[in-house]
C-alpha cells in the first residue's frame, strides 16, 4: 500500500499540487466550497429533522439533496487529489482516518434521513410535520459527525 502511495506521490500531478503556485490553493478552495455547501445544507436538513424550525416543510428541503450530492462530488474529487499528492503522510495520520470515518458516517446518515424523512414527506404529501424519533437521533449524530470531520480536517494541518 505504501509503495503504491509513494508511486502516486511521484507523479506529475502530485508535483503540480505540491510545488506549483496554483495547484494546492485551487484544490483547497474547491474542497472548502464543497464542504461549505455539503455540511451547511445537511445541517439545515438535520436541524429541521430535529424540529428547528417546525414551520419549514420537508418537501422543499428534499430538492437541496441535488446540491448536497454535487458538493459531495466536488469534495470527493478535490479530497482524492489532495490525498494523492501526500498519501503516505495522510494514511499514517490518525486525524485523517478519524475525519474519513466521520465523513462516511455523515454521508450514510444523510442517505438514511433522505429515505426516512424527505422521501416520506413527498410520498405522504407532507402529512408528517415532525420527523420520527429515529430521524431525530440520526440528525443529532449527523451534526456531531460533520463537526468532527471539520475539526479533524483542521487538526491534520498540525500533525
Amino acid at each position: 500500500m505504501i509503495s503504491f502511495l509513494e508511486m502516486l506521490q511521484n507523479t506529475k500531478f502530485s508535483e503540480w499540487v505540491l510545488v506549483s503556485v496554483w495547484g494546492y490553493p485551487i484544490l483547497l478552495t474547491l474542497h472548502s466550497i464543497g464542504l461549505a455547501l455539503l455540511v451547511g445544507l445537511l445541517i439545515v436538513i438535520d436541524l429541521r429533522a430535529l424540529g428547528v424550525p417546525k414551520m419549514v416543510p420537508f418537501v422543499p428541503l428534499r430538492r437541496l439533496m441535488t446540491i448536497v450530492w454535487a458538493a459531495f462530488a466536488v469534495n470527493l474529487g478535490s479530497g482524492l487529489a489532495l490525498f494523492v499528492a501526500d498519501g503516505v503522510k495522510f494514511i499514517n495520520s490518525t486525524a485523517f482516518l478519524l475525519k474519513l470515518s466521520s465523513v462516511v458516517i455523515g454521508i450514510t446518515i444523510a442517505v438514511l434521513i433522505k429515505r426516512t424523512v424527505l422521501d416520506d414527506a413527498v410520498r405522504l404529501d407532507e402529512a408528517v410535520a415532525e420527523a420520527p424519533l429515529k430521524a431525530k437521533v440520526l440528525a443529532a449524530i449527523s451534526i456531531l459527525m460533520w463537526i468532527s470531520a471539520i475539526g479533524f480536517g483542521r487538526y491534520m494541518a498540525y500533525e
